[in-house]
């Protein structure tokens, strides 16, 4: 193979697509959409005649009354499974079952599509992907995901890619992508080992620096046997732990066990104080002391009302779940607290950005740099920082625009996915022979557009 590198460039420009941008966006609003197929139309356009090799452009060659009729379709089907599922939900399930079995159909009438109105020096592209292949990739592998619990995504992710590609065509010269399972592997196994780390990092901050929890009342410890087990009558449904005082008396326990609700509460207070005098002879003289200071201490906070059967009745407020997780640590820190909780949302959103980065860079490279067109070998370098800083900045500035910079935040990343692609090899394009295909009907594209599942090839 040559060494002769053919890069792939994008001349377009934020200034002149912003123009077909609004346009496209302003005549779909007042048209209630029917002028949508010819935006999309005249923004494949711009980024295909802008996108070249050798420094000849691609085209699009695509109708936009064919896309318009295939849009409308869509729209009606999905209008018809609402109002199916909406009247009969059997009738709405039989119908979700339908789409499921025609995901693969739609897959391929939609690469197919988008294909053989793509050119690049007058020669049109292919896609001659089968049913049975499609169902394979697109319904029978993804359900290893289910029954593996995720270990079968790379492997899935692989047959897809390797459908997808293997099944273009430029003319008559198929493309050969032989990226292998276990390098898709590899990829994810680093994103596994790096939110593990993540994780390892976060559990050591959090132990460092937030505060303990305040510790539980003193107690006599595990050798107390009356601990867990003498209720008084008077304090049973009013505490929960700690030492508990017992009646003086077996009389005394008797008597405000006959309030109980059965007779097995009344006999565990009478056994409960003809035992207590046997049990406190077993504490410690520090013990002891400890024992008369808490029950002089309850004995107060029962006078002042705190165990009375008002404020067991009182209204429960609101259930806050924040406030149960967060509210001890948010009183000891104070306003430092709320800076940690920023930080963390920060660091999650730069997270999302990070995998997405990654995920994107590291396999596109890999599915390019294993694929050939004849005698040509692609060759790609994204690189995930750069990526990082691209979705960064192109969020803040849409969302301080308020969306006007959508036209600039294509523009630089199509440039950025050009600049990192190259051929290797001698691109003689006379080599290449053209076979004449029928146009595919928009149909199946425009189905995939309107349920989320258009998947295009590049």
């Amino acid at each position: 193979m040559s060494n002769q590198t053919t890069p792939v460039q994008f001349t377009g420009k934020a200034g002149e697509y912003f123009g077909i941008w609004i346009v496209n966006l302003l005549l779909s609003i007042i048209t209630l959409g029917v002028y949508s197929a010819w935006a999309k139309v005249r923004r494949k356009k711009y980024f295909y005649n802008n996108t070249h090799i050798d420094n000849v452009a691609f085209d699009y060659h695509a109708k936009p009354i064919a896309i318009l009729k295939g849009r409308i379709v869509a729209v009606v089907v999905f209008i018809l499974y609402n109002l199916l599922s909406a009247f009969s939900p059997i009738l709405g399930g039989i119908l979700a079952i339908a789409f499921i079995i025609a995901v693969p159909w739609i897959v391929i009438r939609g690469l197919m599509f988008n294909a053989r109105n793509s050119s690049h020096r007058g020669l049109r592209f292919d896609f001659n992907g089968k049913y049975g292949q499609a169902a394979l990739a697109f319904i029978g592998y993804p359900l290893l995901i289910l029954v593996t619990l995720g270990l079968a995504l790379p492997f899935v992710m692989q047959r897809i890619q390797q459908f997808m590609f293997n099944h273009h065509k430029f003319g008559a010269t198929a493309f050969d992508m032989q990226a292998k399972v276990k390098d898709f592997y590899m990829v994810y196994l680093k994103l596994l080992g790096f939110f593990v780390a993540l994780g390892i990092v976060f559990a050591i901050l959090a132990k460092s620096l937030l505060p303990s929890t305040p510790s539980p009342a003193p107690s006599l410890g595990m050798h107390s046997p009356y601990q867990a087990t003498l209720v008084p009558a008077t304090y049973q449904a009013n505490t929960a732990g700690g030492f508990i005082k017992v009646a003086a008396t077996e009389e005394a326990a008797v008597e405000s066990a006959a309030d109980a609700a059965t007779a097995e509460a009344a006999n565990a207070a009478a056994n409960a104080a003809s035992s207590e005098e046997d049990l406190l002879k077993n504490l410690t003289p520090e013990e002891r002391a400890e024992y008369e200071a808490q029950m002089k201490a309850f004995e107060e906070q029962y006078a002042n009302g705190a165990y009375s059967q008002e404020s067991e009745e009182a209204p429960a407020e609101p259930a806050n779940p924040l406030g149960d997780m967060f509210g001890t640590y948010a009183a000891m820190l104070g306003p430092i607290f709320y800076v940690l909780i920023a930080v963390t949302v920060l660091i999650y959103i730069a997270a999302i950005f990070a995998v997405t980065a990654y995920v994107h860079s590291r396999i596109s490279n890999l599915v390019w740099n294993n694929t050939k067109l004849d005698h040509i070998q692609f060759i790609s370098n994204q690189r995930m920082r750069d990526l990082i800083w691209l979705y960064f900045s192109n969020g803040v500035v849409l969302i301080l625009t308020l969306g006007l910079a959508t036209p600039w935040a294509q523009i630089r990343m199509a440039r950025y996915r050009c600049e990192r692609l190259a051929l290797a090899g001698e691109a003689d394009w006379d080599k290449f022979v053209g076979e004449k295909k029928e146009h595919a009907r928009a149909m199946g594209e425009e189905m995939a557009d309107m349920f989320d599942v258009d998947l295009s090839f590049g």
